[in-house]
């Protein structure tokens, strides 16, 4: 009997998280923007799985602030304010510069030279935006994990999945998302450097310097027709491929 129920929790933890990487990835990518309904009936068809961890999942990404909670409504996926994603904007930058102060008296040559060639696969990307944008965000995981601090840069990365939606809209209308005088290669030269200060500024500089922009150029929130927008993507994973995509991501 007790091998029966470890099985069952277990397996409800496996369902959660199908549940939860779905989602998730849903409203990170932009499928689901901002005021769209969840179904949670529809998304256990979808994945074969029951309401229940589907509900966990949430409950969870709720209490992270991808989705809010109304009372006798159903779930909806959070609309922020431009203010309110200038602010992860402004929290990221803080972290990311106390990652890369620390990074800065640790990094080696080999550090450096593995930067350059992420860098060099980032520039040969930059006729795909949106390739661009999910490889851009690898690079920055590089340039924290320097720091030795898993904590510190598992906080950066849930900010920059929180921000990544935006920034992709963002960059869906600009052939360059990068803003001149602030590109990746002064983060490595200030790296390379051995400055704390200076590479705390530079990647400070780096992350806000197109954070007004992005913010005020956020997607329209589709209320209450956005739940149309679930059926298509569900459809899609109940074939197998999409969660195949996303089903190495961890929360």
């Amino acid at each position: 009997m007790t091998v029966i129920w470890i099985l069952t929790v277990n397996d409800f933890a496996s369902a959660e998280q199908q549940a939860y990487v779905y989602i998730q990835d849903q409203i990170v990518s932009g499928v689901l923007p901002g005021g769209s309904r969840l179904r949670p009936e529809e998304i256990s068809k979808a994945l074969g799985i029951s309401r229940m961890p589907v509900r966990e999942a949430i409950r969870q990404l709720s209490a992270e602030g991808y989705v809010t909670l109304r009372a006798n409504r159903g779930p909806v996926v959070t609309s922020r304010t431009p203010q309110q994603v200038l602010e992860l904007f402004e929290i990221r930058s803080a972290l990311e510069g106390l990652a890369l102060a620390i990074a800065a008296k640790r990094v080696t040559p080999g550090n450096i030279q593995e930067m350059k060639v992420e860098l060099a696969r980032l520039r040969k990307l930059e006729t795909d935006i949106l390739a661009w944008v999910d490889h851009h965000d690898a690079f920055h995981d590089m340039l924290c994990r320097f720091s030795g601090r898993t904590y510190l840069c598992a906080e950066i990365q849930r900010l920059r999945l929180a921000i990544k939606p935006y920034l992709r809209h963002y960059a869906k209308g600009h052939s360059n998302p990068e803003v001149k005088g602030h590109e990746h290669e002064h983060i490595i030269e200030a790296l390379q450097s051995g400055d704390s200060k200076r590479s705390e500024t530079v990647i400070r500089a780096h992350v806000m310097a197109n954070a007004e922009a992005i913010a005020n150029c956020l997607p329209s929130a589709r209320g209450e027709g956005a739940q149309e927008a679930l059926r298509p993507s569900v459809e899609a994973d109940a074939a197998g491929e999409p969660l195949k995509r996303v089903a190495g991501r961890r929360r």
